[in-house]
């Protein structure tokens, strides 16, 4: 009667575990010491002669052909697992449709836990698997549904309106900012996109959820890039799992805006020719013409300057009107009239040559006004037109646009220009007061040479200061409002006055006892950082000015852009202290780094440092077996790597080859240092995939301490060599701490 309890019992236990696996898992089985199959039992609801899992009986889990496709988890690293008798958990596993009529796989998680007989013999394992098909289906829908959210061309953006924060943004939006996702995630929606207040962004926002639909809002921006863009963003609410989120999608208008735009300066260029006719009608003399037909053909919006160059006494064509943002310099250029000289070739000695429009869309590309490239570069040209002016059938003067656009003459606009061009030709033909036109060029030109002689050695910008040494004056080809806004606020103070600006070339104080000992200078360097971050270098001279009595008045000079020149020094010193392929300081850069460690440390017994010598293992058999773009590739994602469990202070250079070093800075204790280095065979450890080949390779790692194994580079340089190859010798993937004699070595890892 016991015994027949007692079978009871276990008889109920059992359909108590089989209840409990039932509730947790779709198939239960277990396996032999092989891995095989023997014992499957599966949910009734999955017992359908198609689920690929049934045929695993007798079978394992490779012959059926099940794919691990778990996020990190691969076949290779599953079979170690099992090799070393190990529970596994959560192994996801995709199995092909065993139905002709579905192409759909099923997809299951496994996990197993080691059997052991009273003896601890491994005897197999048991297994559970629970059927995550749709859980996985919906995993790939949402990734389907963000890869076509990241592919448009708009951009999205998700807001809770409780926290005022992005909760997510797609690839066009972070792309389109200028910031990385995760920057653009960490600032408010105003701040980010709208320009807007937050409290003005908050109320458009309770509307929205309050009053339902959606919300449109144009604006106007400058980008990331310096472009201005128009933004067009409609948003809407919608409650999701209790939350109010706003949904905002932001589309780039600024090709429509653009066209309209254009529209109205088409618009606006009818407006100004009326006006030119207005003009002709007016005048009272050809001085006066000129002016007004400069003045209207500006008010047209399209072009940045309207000038006309008349022929003066001297058989040129120079400035005599002039109407928009043109700068000193336009109005010094004399253009001859022989066209035996390339500077009389242009746009305006052949208008004037031809008596036909000469046009340039591509001012800087054009061979025809090769001549004028450099004027034309400082001036910011882009294109150009040139009309002549009639007078009796003769060419008396040029009308000239320039536009900081290429491709702004069009046919339409060329038209209205020769409409504009002949209305002041006819107007030409009623006014013969020539002595008057000499009078006013005799004036023109005793201002232009008052104007030179201040001028006639500035490359870029003039300056003057007073006799406090404070800047007065500094004018020249100003780009940018930030960089007006930044001269505006020099003005009135001394150079070492202004927080912006440093002196490159000499300190302050030299500086100083210069200009307090009246002396004169040449091409000190300075830099400024304006307002959107933006470096300039700049290079000034000057001298002192006196009055006629021999009274010191101030400093007077020119200040050249030497930004570029600049640029090209700091890339080339870059370039020299660097290696080409991983962005890491080179052998000859790492030399000067150990060499000032080791002083340091000679000095102070806390800059104590470590050095590792790092050899990568097998590298010469992907090198030679995938080619050397592959190699290349190989030595870019280990560089990468072994810098992610250092600190900043931490040095990695690359010598050569497939030859790594690392200055550990602030260490002498071994553990510590061992730490470290197991961390790098670690990360360098984990599975490098490049164009779907998995590089199999390992790192050896020599180690030498300083103060303990030498006190100059050569000693530690060859001593973590050395250990290098005592741990290529202990079979790779490992690191070693120099010892004096082999015979006391001993593996660290």
């Amino acid at each position: 009667m016991q015994h027949n309890d007692t079978d009871e019992n276990l008889s109920k236990a059992n359909s108590g575990i089989w209840s409990l696996i039932d509730l947790c898992a779709d198939f239960y089985w277990q396996e032999s010491p092989s891995f095989q199959c023997t014992a499957l039992r599966g949910s009734a609801s999955l017992q359908d002669e198609s689920n690929p899992l049934l045929a695993l009986e007798g079978a394992t889990l490779w012959d059926i052909g099940c794919l691990v496709t778990g996020r990190g988890q691969s076949w290779r690293q599953h079979l170690s697992e099992r090799k070393q008798r190990q529970d596994f958990k959560e192994l996801i596993c995709k199995l092909p449709s065993k139905s002709p009529s579905s192409s759909t796989p099923m997809y299951y998680s496994i996990s197993g836990k080691a059997r052991f007989d009273a003896g601890g013999t491994f005897i197999g394992y048991h297994c559970f698997a629970r059927n995550i098909s749709e859980q996985v289906d919906t995993e790939i829908s949402l990734r389907r549904f963000r890869a076509a959210m990241d592919m448009s061309g708009d951009m999205v953006y998700l807001v809770d309106r409780k926290t005022m924060r992005y909760i997510d943004v797609n690839d066009t939006a972070w792309k389109n900012s200028g910031m990385s996702k995760e920057e653009l995630l960490a600032k408010p929606p105003e701040e980010a996109l709208m320009k807007e207040s937050m409290e003005e962004t908050e109320k458009r926002y309770d509307r929205l959820i309050i009053e339902g639909g959606t919300s449109r809002i144009e604006r106007e921006i400058i980008d990331h890039k310096g472009n201005q863009v128009y933004l067009e963003t409609y948003s809407r609410a919608s409650s999701i799992d209790g939350n109010w989120i706003i949904i905002g999608v932001t589309r780039n208008i600024t090709r429509r805006k653009k066209t309209e735009q254009t529209a109205q300066k088409l618009h606006r260029m009818y407006s100004s020719l009326s006006e030119t006719n207005a003009a002709s009608l007016r005048a009272v003399s050809v001085d006066s013409l000129y002016h007004s037909v400069c003045d209207a053909a500006i008010k047209g919006g399209k072009f940045a300057v309207a000038t006309i160059f008349a022929l003066d006494d001297t058989q040129h064509l120079r400035a005599v009107a002039s109407a928009g943002d043109h700068g000193p310099r336009l109005l010094e250029v004399l253009i001859p009239i022989s066209q035996d000289e390339a500077a009389g070739r242009g746009l305006i000695g052949t208008a004037f040559h031809t008596q036909r429009a000469c046009i340039s869309n591509d001012f800087l590309a054009d061979s025809r006004t090769a001549a004028w490239h450099q004027t034309g570069a400082g001036g910011g040209v882009a294109s150009a037109a040139a009309f002549p002016l009639l007078c009796a059938d003769k060419s008396v003067a040029v009308l000239l646009f320039y536009s900081f656009e290429t491709g702004t003459f069009d046919e339409e606009i060329v038209a209205l220009l020769q409409s504009m061009a002949d209305n002041v030709s006819f107007a030409l033909e009623n006014f013969n007061n020539e002595k008057q036109r000499q009078e006013a060029e005799r004036i023109l030109r005793e201002n232009e040479e008052r104007f030179r002689s201040l001028t006639h050695l500035s490359s870029d910008f003039f300056w003057e200061m007073d006799n406090s040494l404070r800047i007065q004056t500094y004018e020249g080809r100003i780009v940018g409002q930030s960089n007006l806004n930044a001269i505006a606020a020099l003005k009135g103070r001394t150079l070492w006055g202004f927080e912006n600006l440093l002196c490159t070339s000499r300190n302050w104080d030299e500086l100083r006892s210069m200009l307090q000992d009246r002396q004169q200078f040449k091409d000190i360097e300075f830099s400024f950082t304006n307002a959107e971050n933006v470096v300039y270098y700049l290079a000034m001279s000057g001298e002192p000015v006196f009055d006629s009595i021999g009274k010191f008045c101030g400093y007077r000079g020119i200040s050249r852009d030497i930004t570029a020149k600049k640029k090209i020094s700091n890339r080339i010193q870059y370039l020299a202290s660097h290696d080409n392929l991983t962005g890491l300081p080179n052998r000859s850069k790492f030399n000067e780094i150990l060499k000032s460690n080791v002083q340091l440390a000679l000095r102070y017994e806390e800059r104590s440092f470590a050095l590792f010598f790092i050899d990568v293992d097998r590298f010469k058999h992907v090198n030679d077996t995938h080619g050397h773009h592959m190699g290349d590739a190989l030595l870019q994602e280990i560089a990468r790597r072994l810098q992610i469990p250092l600190r900043v202070t931490d040095v990695v250079a690359r010598l050569g080859g497939d030859e790594f070093v690392i200055i550990v800075n602030g260490v002498h204790e071994q553990e510590a240092i061992a730490k470290i280095a197991g961390n790098l065979l670690r990360v360098i450890a984990n599975s490098i995939v490049i164009e779907d080949v998995h590089c199999d390779i390992s790192v050896s790692i020599g180690i030498s301490v300083f103060g303990q194994d030498g006190k100059d580079e050569d000693s530690l340089l060859q001593h973590a060599d050395a250990a290098m190859y005592v741990a290529k010798d202990r079979g790779k993937n490992n690191f070693q701490f120099y010892q004096s004699s082999a015979s006391d070595s001993s593996q660290a890892s």
